[in-house]
């Protein structure tokens, strides 16, 4: 059986900007300029201090950072301070520090004013340290606000970088077309292999349609194509209800028609892309469960940055199943001729070959096939299984 895993490179020669790239493109839909928007501003502020930081530590002055990074500084900004290391840090970068968003009311002061005046302790001293207090909320600014804003600013241009023109997906046709495929799981959030199999006439399912809030995932029977969307999908969302039949209210899976909502079905940002919530953990139970099934497994433009996907990896690979391996990538010419790799991609292709050294001394172990080819995704899915 064929299996797939697709990463953020498999969706570039569909048009779609790479997380580098995709930087460069939020920031131009947000804007800048305090008047136009501050959000946008603040967002270009963010991308500043993470070059400065980067090259006072030798890196290029004109390497944009990765999307995921810059959205992982923002969130972790936006929450400074009940961060644990907080306590240690006695002022934060200037420009987080100047960023102001819309101040407003606490949402208590209506009913701490309503009980200064008509409370059991009501009086003047209490009334006037009420009064003060909504003063002090109106006029004191704060960046907390404005982080939170551009988060949600962010999601909402990441769902239009992220729309795909169904002419530029017909390169996954090998993928979808593939005898014996067993399934697709992807990293990403866009809609191409739907885009793909709605062209050639495939049925897909992604099982959250059927997810009822356990670990077991449920696959509609007769489909073409079995798509697990390890990350979140831009077409769905969270929503905190009690699944049919179920005994505990739990977050599930609505759909929302592209439209991003407030808690989106979506696993953005770096660190630990292992959330507890909704379907994620069931997703990465049915992974490791397809994987046990697969015999040639093909990845496709991942970047081997996601420490719980590399350990399902090694999970498979460590099986008695697994025969062949293929990883399609346009930088493995750079990753095999002396640049710095992926510490994971050499683990994973040393093991496949059959050799290295451990703990200091040379060994062998049964190799698998492994392919491995630096090109693009439309090349390699037609060479490999065109």
């Amino acid at each position: 059986m064929k299996m797939f895993l697709l990463g953020a490179g498999a969706s570039a020669d569909a048009g779609l900007a790479t997380s580098v790239k995709m930087t460069r493109a939020i920031a131009e839909r947000l804007g800048r300029g305090s008047y136009r928007n501050p959000a946008g501003q603040l967002l270009h502020a963010v991308i500043g201090a993470i070059v400065q930081h980067d090259t006072s530590r030798g890196g290029d002055a004109f390497d944009v950072p990765d999307v995921e990074r810059v959205f992982s500084a923002v969130t972790t900004l936006s929450r400074r301070d009940s961060l644990d290391i907080s306590a240690f840090v006695e002022r934060w970068n200037g420009n987080v520090d100047a960023a102001t968003g819309p101040s407003g009311l606490p949402e208590t002061w209506a009913r701490e004013f309503r009980d200064s005046l008509y409370g059991e302790h009501a009086g003047a001293s209490e009334l006037q340290s009420a009064f003060e207090d909504g003063v002090f909320a109106l006029t004191q600014p704060t960046s907390d606000t404005l982080f939170l804003e551009l988060e949600r600013q962010m999601l909402a241009a990441l769902v239009q970088v992220l729309r795909v023109e169904p002419s530029r997906v017909t390169y996954l046709s090998p993928l979808v077309n593939a005898s014996g495929l067993q399934a697709v799981a992807t990293l990403n959030y866009d809609l191409t292999i739907e885009t793909a199999s709605e062209q050639l006439g495939l049925s897909f399912d992604t099982g959250l349609d059927q997810w009822r809030g356990g670990y077991g995932w449920q696959w509609r029977h007769d489909v073409d194509v079995r798509l697990l969307k390890l990350h979140g999908s831009l077409d769905y969302a969270l929503h905190h209800a009690r699944p049919r039949k179920r005994r505990i209210l739990s977050d599930h899976l609505v759909r929302v028609n592209d439209e991003i909502a407030a808690n989106p079905a979506m696993v953005f940002g770096l660190g630990s892309k292992l959330r507890s919530d909704g379907p994620f953990l069931a997703m990465l139970v049915e992974l490791d469960r397809l994987l046990a099934e697969t015999h040639w497994l093909t990845i496709v433009g991942y970047s081997f940055g996601d420490r719980h996907i590399n350990a399902a990896l090694t999970r498979w690979i460590n099986s008695d199943i697994a025969d062949r391996i293929s990883i399609v990538n346009p930088e493995i010419e750079k990753w095999t001729s002396g640049d710095v790799a992926p510490s994971y991609f050499s683990t994973l292709s040393q093991a496949a070959s059959g050799g290295g050294f451990e703990f200091g001394r040379h060994a062998t172990w049964a190799p698998l096939q492994l392919d491995l080819l630096s090109v693009g995704a439309a090349e390699g899915l037609a060479t490999l299984h065109g």
